[in-house]
């Protein structure tokens, strides 16, 4: 089986789709400093950077806007180890968030996807919607697994790399990197 991080950086994190009418993506990532934060318009110049790289950067993201309104999230952490990948990818649902996190354990040879909805700044509870192997085979969840603890995000706009793709937005450029406080 080849390295996790060959499988899913972007490919798992960021199927490549049709773009919606009027939509506009942003890609992020986390550099090695675990400080600055680079944000492209252009996902192929995003790969790029991520090969240059050399690993799997620990955090990365991409944020849609469609007809110019947030529309969805999509944040991966990965740690050094690569012994696990939490997925999260918020959609934008009227005025709540729908939160649908994939947890792919290596160790465990395990995909847990999990569902919430957050509503006025607060999450309700994650529940298990499946459980399959890394192969996509029905598997079920057992008792003592570790599942990574990710911080829920109930608020989009604090997210950390928000200020990177308000700041592209707003200049109207293709690529920044930010070192944030």
């Amino acid at each position: 089986m080849p390295p996790l991080s060959a499988i899913l950086l972007l490919a798992a994190a960021f199927p490549i789709a049709a773009a919606k009418p009027n939509s506009v993506s942003y890609w992020l990532m986390l550099r090695s400093d675990g400080r600055t934060w680079c944000g492209f318009r252009d996902q192929t110049e995003f790969n790029s950077e991520v090969a240059k790289m050399n690993l799997v950067p620990e955090q990365s993201a991409k944020v849609i806007y469609s007809s110019g309104k947030l529309t969805e999230v999509t944040a991966q952490v990965t740690p050094q180890s690569e012994d696990w990948v939490v997925i999260d990818v918020y959609t934008v649902a009227e005025e709540n968030l729908v939160l649908r996190r994939t947890d792919l354990l290596t160790r465990a040879q395990l995909k847990i996807v999990q569902t919430t909805a957050i509503r006025g700044g607060h999450a309700q509870a994650l529940h298990v919607d499946s459980v399959t192997t890394l192969r996509g085979q029905k598997a079920e969840l057992p008792g003592d697994i570790d599942i990574p603890r990710v911080t829920v995000s109930a608020n989009l706009s604090a997210m950390p790399f928000m200020p990177i793709v308000s700041e592209m937005r707003m200049r109207s450029i293709t690529k920044l990197c930010k070192k944030l406080k």
